[in-house]
């Protein structure tokens, strides 16, 4: 330890060292805690179980519940239970592996149906029968949270099991009425916000699951409103309950939302867009720093987000996350290609070796930027995985070829072989990781891709092909891509998408003559039409000479003959 601090300061002495601690990225003990393995997860199950059985004994009437006795509730509680957790683990694996998503899942069940006994609690309080209890039950809350949050396949199952374990909250005759509200409320809670990018869409849904739930009243005879003597007042309070009471819950999820991803570290659709916001401190010092780095950046996110929805990934989270992934250029822009002016290279007043530091300190800057001004996570650690464990080709041929020349040297003893650099691959090669999920393979691609099209002198779409088809086999090659959940055929797919997507931005144009040229063309096409009218002219004029010299010569013809007449 005293060796590292001597050895720091003796750098900072020389000059070779700032002195200060480059930013890490710090974990969070309370959001990864939960993910500790197996006995967790199924404790948790057990908790579970044990709360919805309390609930089920304490909080529900003994004489109108399907279950009276307290032992018959524990079994269909557990076997109610045991079910999710299988469907779980058979269904949805990844989620299943990790104790985050297995905890979140849980609570947003028990928190349906403790709203859900809120809700009947108030409905018998504020209706003389029963005209309001199955119109307050919030039927959206756990599907809503759980498919903004994870997805489809998590709010079906969530609909699913809160249904299930809600309709031992009801009356034994009402089970099936509230089954039927609750699953049917829930999947279209789950249908509507599947893919959600604006928050009052949200609002919207709600709408649609009051609406859904009216409907289902007046279908299952709970608003009277086919009876001959329906109170019409009574029908109209009951549908615009209903209405609000979606309404209000899509609300109440979507102020919770953000709490939700903060704890369960889960970015939604809805964070994404928001986060891929161009108006960002850091994109506007790219804009003026580093246009070059920007516009490859636009152009990146234009490829990710196609591909991405090809292959069923999350194409928001490319779009954010392309337009970070090269902060780090900022530090020093003038040393990339795409923002130098072409009059000045730094790199030629560099060794190779020192130009591929250069080059390969962009992705820790980039992860010390983002630290920085608190980007998301899951940008960080695409920043990291973009280039994956890539090697810098160029700089790297350059090295071996420096080295070729100064062993020539030595063989001519014009140097010494002391002088002669050691080239190791490992040291053009970039730190990693490999992209470890499917967005960052994908952008992965997608910004080698683009950096590489710029080369092509003539593009055509079958070298924009020929181009992809090269970078995608390297990157197999060098198992870049063996980390990520991409398939070949998701691979397939997205070569085809960086093909539509980029013979679309480097089409040929068609070449429009110059305005001189055709201002010359049209004033010497005046001209001839001017000197063809001065002819036609000239003509005309020489033919009205010629008729009026022959007229003459014919008048003194006859004047002649008159005058020798005469004579």
């Amino acid at each position: 330890m005293l060796d590292r601090l001597f050895s720091k300061s003796r750098l900072k002495q020389q000059g070779f060292s700032s002195g200060r601690k480059r930013r890490t990225q710090k974990e969070d003990a309370l959001r990864y805690a939960l993910a500790e393995g197996l006995v967790i997860r199924i404790s948790l199950f057990f908790l579970f179980a044990a709360l919805i059985a309390a609930l089920l004994v304490y909080g529900a009437d003994s004489g109108t519940r399907i279950f009276t006795a307290t032992s018959q509730i524990v079994v269909a509680v557990t076997l109610i239970t045991f079910t999710m957790l299988v469907q779980f683990y058979i269904n949805l694996p990844q989620s299943f592996a990790r104790n985050s998503r297995v905890l979140m899942m849980l609570v947003a069940i028990l928190a349906h149906l403790l709203l859900v006994k809120l809700s009947l609690y108030l409905g018998q309080s504020f209706s003389v029968g029963s005209e309001y209890v199955f119109l307050m039950a919030p039927y959206a809350f756990a599907p809503m949270i759980m498919s903004l949050l994870l997805g489809r396949n998590h709010g079906t199952m969530a609909a699913l099991y809160a249904s299930l374990l809600g309709s031992l909250l009801v009356a034994e005759g009402a089970a099936f009425k509230f089954l039927i509200f609750s699953l049917v409320c829930g999947l279209v809670a789950v249908y509507l916000t599947h893919d959600m990018r604006r928050r009052s869409r949200l609002v919207r849904a709600g709408l649609f699951v009051g609406l859904t739930g009216a409907v289902l009243g007046c279908a299952m005879g709970e608003i009277p409103i086919f009876n001959p003597g329906a109170e019409w007042n009574l029908v109209g309070m009951q549908c615009l309950t209903s209405i609000f009471v979606g309404v209000l819950t899509a609300m109440v999820v979507s102020g919770i939302l953000p709490v939700l991803e903060s704890i369960f570290c889960i970015t939604t659709a809805l964070s994404w867009l928001e986060m891929a916001d161009l108006n960002h401190p850091l994109m506007k010092r790219m804009t003026l720093e580093a246009p070059g780095t920007y516009h490859h950046c636009l152009v990146l996110a234009n490829l990710s987000e196609a591909a991405a929805e090809a292959v069923g990934a999350n194409g928001t989270k490319c779009r954010a996350c392309s337009y970070f992934h090269d902060i780090g250029k900022l530090n020093k822009p003038g040393y990339f290609i795409e923002n130098s002016d072409g009059t000045h290279n730094p790199h030629d007043e560099l060794t190779p070796t020192m130009s591929a530091l250069v080059i390969m300190a962009h992705v820790k800057d980039g992860v010390d930027l983002a630290l920085k001004h608190h980007l998301n996570a899951e940008i960080i650690d695409i920043i990291r995985e973009h280039h994956g464990t890539s090697l810098i080709y160029y700089f790297y041929h350059r090295a071996l070829k420096l080295k070729e020349e100064l062993e020539e040297q030595v063989r001519q003893d014009k140097t010494r072989e002391e002088d002669v650099p050691e080239v190791s691959e490992a040291g053009f090669r970039y730190p990693g990781p490999r992209p470890r999920s499917k967005e960052s393979a994908i952008i992965s691609l997608a910004d080698a891709v683009e950096s590489a099209s710029r080369s092509l002198v003539k593009p055509t779409p079958q070298r924009i092909e020929q181009l992809i088809e090269e970078i995608t086999d390297s990157r197999l090659r060098e198992d870049q891509l063996d980390e990520c959940e991409l398939t070949l055929h998701d691979i397939a797919l997205i070569k085809k998408s960086f093909a539509i997507t980029l013979r679309s931005m480097m089409h040929n144009r068609i070449a429009y003559p110059k305005q001189e040229n055709e201002s010359k063309e049209k004033n010497s096409s005046d001209g001839d039409k001017n000197q063809r009218k001065a002819r036609s002219k000239t003509k005309r004029n020489d033919k009205t000479n010629s008729d009026d010299k022959s007229v003459l010569s014919k008048r003194d013809k006859l004047e002649t003959s008159r005058w020798k007449a005469a004579s």
